[in-house]
């Protein structure tokens, strides 16, 4: 029988409520590890050498990449030299670097993929995404998947902190919508990544913990104390077509959300899918000027750094300008599956 069984339910709720107050009070005791960063570059293609160069040789105060690199279900993780070089700029200071994992999402070229799965997909695996070929929906809440995820060795927030990455950039935060996208499939998305965020500090206290979308869950004070940045995709435009605007409902109440959290010490960041000149003006004024976040641009492959923030790189693959689309909220059904390729 367990400690808190013995207690009993009422001591054991108390204890609840004490450990909670413990985080939150750390949580605002801890420096945020993304406070100086006033730009960001977003790059999880094409890793090999020279990208890693041009990496090492921007002007970002914060680049996400993927932690490992080849294509066609041959990853090879990077190396914690080759994290290292990125990590380092060309006067010798240091940025932020920070891994990408998808964590509501199971993709088939991982090195967690077993070759089974081609034929007979476990039951906790939902339907493929239809947008990006290879990516299939995680009940997140589930045990197997979350054993994959941290806990060990071989578990992928391990590696990625044994490879020396600065933190995470947690992706799929959003796959709640999905699963009725109701208190308790968002209850159970924000358990894992406080869970996961107080594993990762468990190994390296300063790690970076950056959430993309899933702004519902900023109501929650223990996901809020768990995490240190959001990143958030096509804030302005995107949901319904690229370089076509957002309206301005789904703009004021994404906005009012992460003004919520940025009060609170957390650091917005948004990416802007967008080849438009003029809209990636008024992107630039209303998210860098106004609000004092910061604002990247590029292509939805994600294949390669812009120069600067306001300038994206070429697409290097067919249909890396156009992509799925954004993420939307559940009052527009047809549109949430179309996002999610259902």
């Amino acid at each position: 029988m367990s400690f808190l069984r013995l207690l009993g339910p009422a001591a054991a709720a108390g204890l609840f409520s004490v450990a909670l107050a413990a985080s939150t009070a750390s949580a605002a005791e801890r420096p945020n590890p993304f406070q100086g960063a006033k730009t960001w570059g977003y790059q999880l293609r094409n890793l090999e050498v020279e990208p890693r160069k041009a990496i090492a040789n921007s002007p970002y105060d914060l680049v996400v990449t993927d932690f490992a690199r080849g294509e066609d279900r041959k990853e090879i993780p990077l190396t914690k030299d080759e994290v290292s070089a990125m990590q380092t700029r060309p006067d010798g200071s240091k940025r932020l670097v920070i891994a990408y994992l998808s964590i509501g999402e199971t993709e088939n070229y991982r090195y967690y993929w077993k070759k089974e799965w081609d034929k007979q997909r476990p039951s906790w695996m939902g339907k493929e995404n239809k947008e990006w070929k290879a990516n299939y929906l995680a009940k997140y809440w589930e045990p197997e998947w979350q054993k994959i995820i941290y806990g060990s060795p071989e578990a992928y927030v391990d590696r990625v902190l044994a490879a020396g990455f600065d933190g995470f950039y947690f992706d799929r935060v959003d796959a709640y919508y999905f699963f009725g996208d109701n208190e308790e499939a968002r209850g159970k998305m924000a358990n894992f990544v406080v869970k996961l965020a107080n594993y990762a500090r468990s190994k390296k206290p300063d790690v970076a913990i950056m959430v993309q979308n899933a702004e519902e869950l900023l109501d929650r004070k223990e996901y809020v104390a768990a995490i240190d940045g959001i990143a958030k995709e096509s804030l302005l435009y995107g949901i319904r077509g690229l370089d076509k605007p957002n309206t301005r409902d789904d703009v004021d109440e994404t906005t009012k959300l992460l003004k919520k959290a940025n009060v609170q010490g957390k650091s917005i960041f948004v990416v802007e899918y967008l080849q438009d000149k003029s809209n990636i003006a008024t992107a630039a004024k209303r998210i860098n000027a106004e609000l004092g976040w910061a604002l990247y641009v590029g292509t939805r492959g994600l294949a390669q750094l812009g120069k600067t923030p306001l300038e994206p790189a070429p697409a290097l693959h067919d249909g890396d300008e156009i992509g799925a689309a954004a993420p939307v909220k559940k009052k527009d059904t047809k549109l949430v599956k179309k996002a999610a390729g259902q």
